[in-house]
């Protein structure tokens, strides 16, 4: 019985392994650029990655979210050309955000120089450059439902990271450039080996403009989405560096590192969920598609309750163990963080409702809410409260999107027209 539960759940299985894999390095590899570039150094490296996080985001609501829901729902025989318009199409966005990268950072020197990112352009847009691509590889492997390639690929890409990055934290010349670099390669050397896997693709001027529309028609506004939200969730974060200094960035990153665990879950859910979501949606109805939801929704509330009551305990033995003293006196900065997560847990499977009815609007009505209120409440509550103030803004913002996507979800479900196969 045991074994033919863990065959029939072998998808999910290798999904949750692969992002053990990815979650857990990214959370070895924040340990050790956090101690070994000291709490400065790493709140600057946070604010420089950012850079890359932006773009990411920025890839995921034009290229990779519309994927997930939509190419579940393509004939077999239409997969190969389909594939060729998405590739094409994610190859295009990557050259155009490489410019923007290098120009961008060319001319920060006019707007933050203490920061010095200019240093750092080409490390940053070819880290960047190799990470989005790497990403979208592992992506459609999952779409094809080839678990164990995109596990396969993540273990060149980040395992290999991980044993860069211990090797060059013992050196004492370690930095940040350095860190960008160990990211740069090994993304690129998992770039090449998952082309070389990529399976067959074809290629048709017709099926990349109808590909190209269909997914405009969710990126529109997922991407309006991506940017309030980046907006939203980091202008606290930006608030904290222009008047709390980078310390209080490397603290804030240091607790969200801790809290990366649960990445575990969320991260696995975003390569499964949508594709089952949007399968139970087109074959079976939205009452099945909502029970699915619901079922995700209990046992991942389940785990990420745990997840933040056991990090919740022992705050300050955890930062300074992990972390070491620098880190001392932040406890509370994690404690928070464990409600912040709690909350953006139940905020996923209605995200991932709505994309699979392909209706996005809402998610960008959400984001312009957070946006507004950020951008009022910013600076002024950091300026009061100090990190109390971040968080506490951060934490409203999550309370903003999951209460705006909820009252949504129940109007655009009761309205969506019931599938006749039940």
């Amino acid at each position: 019985m045991i074994f033919s539960f863990i065959w029939k759940h072998n998808h999910i299985n290798w999904a949750i392994a692969d992002q053990i894999i990815v979650s857990g390095v990214n959370f070895l590899t924040g340990i050790l650029v956090a101690r070994f570039l000291g709490i400065e150094e790493f709140g600057r490296f946070t604010l420089i990655w950012m850079i890359v996080l932006f773009v990411n985001s920025i890839q995921m609501a034009m290229i990779i979210s519309p994927m997930m829901s939509i190419a579940p729902k393509q004939a077999e025989k239409d997969l190969s050309y389909y594939f060729g318009a998405i590739a094409s199409q994610q190859f295009i966005f990557s050259i155009i955000f490489l410019t923007i990268i290098i120009v961008g950072m060319k001319l920060s020197i006019y707007f933050y120089p203490e920061w010095h990112i200019d240093e750092l352009v080409v490390p940053v847009s070819m880290a960047a450059f190799f990470f989005q691509l790497q990403d979208f590889i592992r992506r459609v492997f999952f779409v094809q439902g080839r678990q164990v390639a995109a596990f396969l690929n993540d273990a060149l890409s980040y395992l290999g990271q991980l044993l860069l990055i211990i090797y060059f934290s013992f050196q004492n010349d370690f930095n940040i450039e350095i860190v960008l670099w160990v990211i740069s390669i090994t993304s690129a050397l998992a770039v090449i080996v998952g082309i070389l896997l990529f399976g067959r693709v074809s290629w048709s001027y017709e099926t990349f403009v109808a590909a190209a529309r269909r997914h405009w028609k969710s990126a529109r506004w997922l991407t309006g989405s991506a940017l309030l939200q980046w907006l939203s969730g980091n202008l606290f974060i930006l608030a904290a560096a222009s008047i709390l200094g980078a310390t209080a960035v490397g603290a804030l990153k240091a607790a969200q590192n801790i809290m990366a665990i649960v990445h575990v879950f969320f991260q696995a859910l975003e390569n499964i969920v949508p594709i089952h979501a949007g399968r139970y949606l087109h074959e079976e109805g939205k009452a099945a598609m909502l029970r699915y939801l619901v079922k995700v929704s209990l046992w991942g509330g389940v785990a990420t309750l745990m997840i933040s009551l056991f990090v919740s305990v022992l705050p300050e033995l955890l930062l300074t163990v992990i972390f070491g003293k620098d880190y001392q006196g932040y406890g509370y900065v994690l404690q928070l963080y464990a409600v912040i997560y709690l909350i953006a847990f139940f905020a996923l499977p209605l995200r991932i409702g709505l994309r699979a009815m392909e209706k996005t609007s809402p998610l960008f009505f959400a984001y312009i809410l957070m946006a507004i209120f950020s951008l009022i409440s910013a600076k002024p509550i950091v300026q009061e409260f100090g990190l109390y103030g971040v968080l506490a803004g951060i934490l409203s913002t999550g309370g903003i999107l999951l209460m705006t996507l909820l009252i949504f979800m129940q109007r655009i479900y009761k309205n969506y027209p019931v599938n006749e196969y039940k």
